[in-house]
């Protein structure tokens, strides 16, 4: 008999997110669906400029995400039961151009949050939050929303080489958008000698939050990530959070396209997810997966890791 909560091959059956049922992102099927959480992968690096590749990521994320079942131990809940969390595939990437590819993923992520499902991109280089972003701004014009952002590097380059459509850039194009505010936005783990003091100036002129790797040396992951939470929270309808792969240790996460070392700990991960789980949240991403630098999986094994992680830890509140 066909067990459906848990295959004993771990590697068989369909190559979707958790093996979980793929559907097309329409908001009609969504809505008669009840889906809670959906995934959508955004296979896009036009604009890197360090190490290309991550636009193999969402399918390698998917791959190693086999090795996960529904049911999560720590938190004593099931992610399939609370979300009925379903994948809705790759969006339209249009080679070359970065704008009208964040129009379509924009358009796509508008089907979930119309059809009542939480947006979960999965990348593909760092510029796709801002399909996410963009989408909020049009479904929720009015609202003012909190924004976590886990990176070894600031990302706030106003342009690079004036193409404002680059992926040092989703915090300034999120930031210009109506319903995310820099007093409610937050970045942690930058360090090292890859943030240029401009990107250091946009922060300080808007008022963004920022603790650097050197303030969770000094007092550790937990109490960084109290104090961005209680940031991106107050006063705010909900808050959004992405995870850059390279925001982790470059000797535990390699496959990544800007490795840092120095980073935050997969375990120190884990401990942030787990705080994070107690804000509203609206929507999260994984970016910069690139599995052509990766050892045996592990950045991927990771990613999917704390997607689930981060599913789950939040499941508990709902």
């Amino acid at each position: 008999m066909a067990n459906d909560t848990w295959s004993t091959v771990l590697n068989s059956g369909i190559a979707t997110f958790m093996k979980r049922p793929y559907m097309q992102p329409k908001r009609e099927l969504v809505e008669q669906s009840g889906v809670k959480a959906g995934i959508l992968g955004v296979p896009f690096d036009g604009t890197t400029i360090v190490r290309t590749g991550s636009m193999m990521g969402p399918r390698r994320f998917r791959d190693a995400s086999s090795l996960y079942i529904p049911y999560h131990l720590d938190y004593d809940v099931d992610v399939v039961e609370k979300y009925n969390v379903h994948d809705f595939g790759d969006i339209n990437v249009v080679i070359g151009n970065a704008f009208e590819t964040l129009e379509s993923g924009k358009r796509d992520v508008l089907e979930l949050l119309h059809g009542g499902a939480m947006p979960v991109l999965i990348g593909g280089e760092h510029l796709i939050t801002v399909a996410a972003t963009r989408a909020f701004e049009e479904f929720t014009p009015d609202a003012n929303y909190g924004f976590i952002l886990f990176d070894a590097h600031l990302d706030t380059a106003p342009d690079v080489g004036g193409d404002k459509w680059n992926h040092c850039c989703p915090v300034p194009r999120s930031m210009e958008l109506s319903c995310f505010n820099p007093k409610n936005s937050v970045i942690i783990g930058p360090h090292g000698s890859m943030n240029p003091k401009e990107e250091l100036n946009y922060v300080k002129e808007n008022d963004i939050s920022l603790f650097t790797m050197r303030d969770i040396y000094k007092n550790g992951i937990q109490d960084v990530v109290k104090k961005a939470i209680e940031i991106a929270s107050d006063g705010t309808d909900g808050v959004y959070i992405t995870f850059d792969m390279d925001s982790l240790e470059a000797s535990q996460t390699p496959g990544t396209c800007a490795p840092t070392p120095g980073g935050i700990t997969v375990r120190e991960m884990i401990q942030a997810i787990d705080l994070l789980g107690e804000v509203n949240l609206i929507g999260f991403d994984i970016v910069e997966i690139a599995p052509a630098y990766d050892h045996s999986d592990i950045t991927a094994i990771t990613a999917s890791r704390m997607a689930v992680d981060m599913l789950a830890s939040r499941a508990r509140y709902l």
